[in-house]
């Protein structure tokens, strides 16, 4: 069957976004801005610096990235189950949508080295792109057993970006079947899932000490994991309490512009360097209180214009370019049915 004849004989789908999604980017978004920290100063590890770096290493390090990569992969799943309804070329639209993020992510390798976004684009291309060419009643299946499979590859390789292919596969998997949505309608599922990844997690912090989870990567890839999952979990949770009203009205704009943000956040801290190079004289812990300061003005700045950005025009500005390098025309018919502020009915 061609792409054509797929994109006249799918029948339409729900675009609906999940704000929960939003939430748990938009706080993946703020941890990852933690771990960007240290590199871009050069933070050290002398003296009361040692301190922070091992929380770094223990509660920050390894532990958003992944959160992201996952995300990144259900949003793809998502993507694909409207992607034959948007255009009648949608790996075509796809692959467009890859190349403007590896041209983004090699742009912000000058600011960055070791950024995230051109893994992603390249990953994307060569693990998640050739997976749309399984047959609609295998896909999922087969996806996510090879996901299991690529993840334990990368656990076992120490973690870091060889995790990123079986997350990506993983994460399609469930946004491509639709469980994502079941799972939302089901938490105490979603409990058990966060209390056994919480147990793991307490278990392995308590069989090991600082040093034997950094010599042995594979520990702390797979307690990154864990701990990711938990923090997932909880947010999860948090939002079907009254709590759910702060969560989103913070995390949620920062989340649907996570793009815009985050090479947003590097161009602060690139600056905030150039004026202040050396942040160990500000503080006795290695500058790793100022920085955490930083951060903190940093995500304060961005979650007020994400806000009043998203209320005037529904979509951050990366956000937008990169929905119509994607899709076009469709992108801009799109567009003008979205309702900027809509926090839980923006088009995906």
């Amino acid at each position: 069957m061609t792409e054509t004849q797929t994109h006249t004989s799918s029948p339409p789908k729900d675009r609906t976004r999940i704000a929960a999604l939003d939430v748990i980017r938009g706080f993946a978004l703020c941890g990852i801005l933690l771990v960007n920290l240290p590199p871009i100063f050069d933070l050290g590890v002398e003296g009361g610096a040692l301190g922070f770096y091992r929380f770094y290493e223990d509660f920050v390090q390894n532990r958003f990235f992944p959160i992201f990569s996952f995300l990144f992969g259900i949003g793809f799943g998502l993507m694909w189950l409207t992607a034959r309804d948007r255009s009648p070329r949608p790996r075509l639209a796809l692959l467009r949508r890859f190349a403007f993020l590896g041209v983004l992510g090699g742009l912000h390798q000058l600011l960055q080295p070791g950024e995230a976004l051109l893994p992603y684009a390249l990953a994307g291309i060569v693990v998640l792109l050739p997976v749309t060419w399984i047959a609609d009643r295998w896909r999922n299946g087969i996806t996510a057993v090879l996901g299991v499979i690529l993840l334990v590859a990368g656990v076992a390789a120490g973690g870091g970006l060889t995790l990123i292919p079986g997350l990506f596969l993983l994460g399609f998997a469930i946004g491509g079947s639709g469980f994502i949505r079941a799972v939302l309608r089901h938490p105490g599922r979603v409990a058990i899932a966060g209390a056994i990844a919480l147990a793991i997690t307490i278990a392995g912090f308590a069989g090991t000490d600082y040093l034997t989870r950094q010599i042995n990567g594979w520990i702390n890839a797979g307690l990154g994991l864990t701990m990711a999952l938990t923090y997932i979990v909880v947010l999860l949770l948090l939002l079907r309490t009254p709590a759910e009203a702060v969560l989103k009205s913070v995390f949620a704009p920062l989340g649907r512009m996570a793009l815009s943000n985050y090479l947003g956040a590097t161009v602060i801290l690139v600056v905030v360097r150039l004026v202040a190079p050396d942040l160990a004289r500000f503080d006795e812990y290695g500058g790793y209180l100022a920085g955490l300061l930083i951060c903190l003005g940093t995500i304060v700045v961005q979650l007020i214009v994400s806000t009043m950005w998203l209320r005037r025009f529904g979509q951050g500005p990366l956000e937008k370019l990169w929905r119509l390098v994607t899709w076009g025309r469709s992108a801009r018919r799109d567009q003008r049915r979205d309702q900027p502020n809509a926090l839980t009915s923006s088009r995906e």
